[in-house]
């Protein structure tokens, strides 16, 4: 860690998969969904609930309520109200970082260095996860990555130097991020390997 801390001033995380593991986000979501969706349609909740789970980690979230839909014979005028609960809710307890999260992130900032989140999404459901893990709202929205644009704000406002900044993420979309704002990039694995 000491290595990075004397390379770089600005710090940019990731959040999903990166700072914290989403399924705990995602887990308690599609629990109140599918109770939601038990007492409109009396499907069995428990049910829908490991369907959406298990389809999320299969194949992702691409179609996963039309196809949760198709499969329980579920009609689709309840996409709205679970989109609205997937974005909205509140969790019954606050959602961990990564354990190693704790120690890293107070050592960056007890460094004097700067630490952002640049996350993709909807808006409204990245800021309820952030809300769900005991940090502020985020103040400003943007073109979702690899759009350079929330890194050209976070430069403006702080001055920030491109040879002075680390992206830190999990996906190939971070890297391109991080190629399109021309600064360094690391995976979270490679990241968390490093010692001192």
């Amino acid at each position: 860690m000491n290595s990075l801390l004397s390379k770089y001033d600005f710090f940019i995380f990731d959040l999903d998969d990166t700072l914290y593991p989403e399924i705990k986000y995602l887990d308690e979501a599609y629990k109140n969904i599918s109770e939601f969706l038990a007492k409109k349609t009396k499907k069995k909740s428990f049910r829908i609930h490991k369907y959406l789970i298990d389809s999320f980690k299969e194949t992702g979230r691409s179609k996963l309520f039309d196809n949760m839909f198709n499969f329980f014979g579920i009609d689709t005028k309840f996409l709205e109200s679970i989109l609205e609960i997937m974005r909205t809710y509140e969790a019954n307890t606050k959602i961990s970082l990564y354990s190693n999260m704790y120690t890293l992130l107070p050592i960056i900032i007890n460094s004097s260095k700067k630490v952002f989140i640049v996350t993709n999404g909807n808006v409204i459901q990245q800021k309820n996860k952030v809300n769900n893990i005991e940090w502020k709202s985020l103040e400003n929205e943007f073109k979702k990555k690899p759009s350079n644009r929330s890194f050209q704000y976070i430069k403006k406002i702080y001055t920030i130097k491109e040879d002075l900044t680390l992206m830190v993420g999990d996906s190939i979309f971070d890297k391109e991020y991080a190629e399109n704002c021309k600064i360094d990039f690391m995976f979270i694995e490679e990241f968390n390997a490093i010692k001192n």
